[in-house]
C-alpha cells in the first residue's frame, strides 16, 4: 500500500488531495476551495475511461456560487490499476 498527498495553490483554488493505492486500486478524497472551473453546482457521478481502458469512477460534491465563486468541492474518485 502507497498513500500520497498533494497540496496545490494557484490563483483560483486551494486545496488537495490523498491518495491510497494498492496493487489492484487506487482511491482519491480531494478537497478544494475557490473559484469554480466549470459551471456545474451540486452533486453528480463520475464515469470515464481511460486510453489503457481502465474505467474511473466516483462521486463529487460542490457547494457555492455558480460562475463567480467561491465553492467547495469535495471529490472521490477510484480507479483500477
Amino acid at each position: 500500500m502507497n498513500i500520497r498527498t498533494r497540496r496545490e495553490n494557484n490563483t483560483d483554488q486551494r486545496g488537495g488531495d490523498l491518495r491510497i493505492e494498492t496493487r489492484r486500486r487506487w482511491v482519491r478524497f480531494a478537497l478544494y476551495y475557490g473559484t469554480p472551473p466549470g459551471s456545474h453546482i451540486g452533486f453528480w457521478r463520475t464515469r470515464g475511461r481511460f486510453s489503457d481502458d481502465s474505467l474511473l469512477r466516483g462521486w463529487n460534491l460542490r457547494v457555492g456560487r455558480r460562475y463567480l465563486g467561491p465553492c467547495l468541492t469535495l471529490l472521490v474518485h477510484t480507479r483500477a490499476r
